[in-house]
């Protein structure tokens, strides 16, 4: 979603590249080669349509009431994005030593 004329955002962007992450041109590009065109606008697109869908899901599953607003400040927030990463990190490791586990 595109700032309102004369709106600034002081909370920066948000890239975990300097923790094993990618910026949104490496996502379009890596895509690009996969055979799904993309930029880097489309990239960043899509992974604030995600991030919108982790805020809602979590305000849901705590009820709290959002406005849509509200949802999209928090999805474009950069301590979200990362505290995101942060959790799909654990997940992902978690998911490696079980499969581990299970080929032992």
């Amino acid at each position: 979603m595109a700032l309102k004329r004369g709106a600034s955002v002081e909370r920066g962007y948000a890239t975990v590249v300097g923790d094993e992450g990618v910026n949104y041109r490496e996502i379009a590009d890596t895509m690009t080669e996969l055979g799904f065109s993309m930029n880097h606008s489309s990239a960043r697109n899509h992974v604030i349509r995600v991030m919108r869908k982790f805020v809602s899901e979590l305000a849901r599953e705590y009820s709290i009431p959002l406005t849509d607003d509200r949802v999209d400040d928090i999805a474009k927030s950069p301590t979200f994005q990362h505290g995101i990463a942060d959790l799909l990190h654990i997940v992902e490791a978690q998911r490696r030593d079980t499969l581990e586990q299970l080929n032992t």
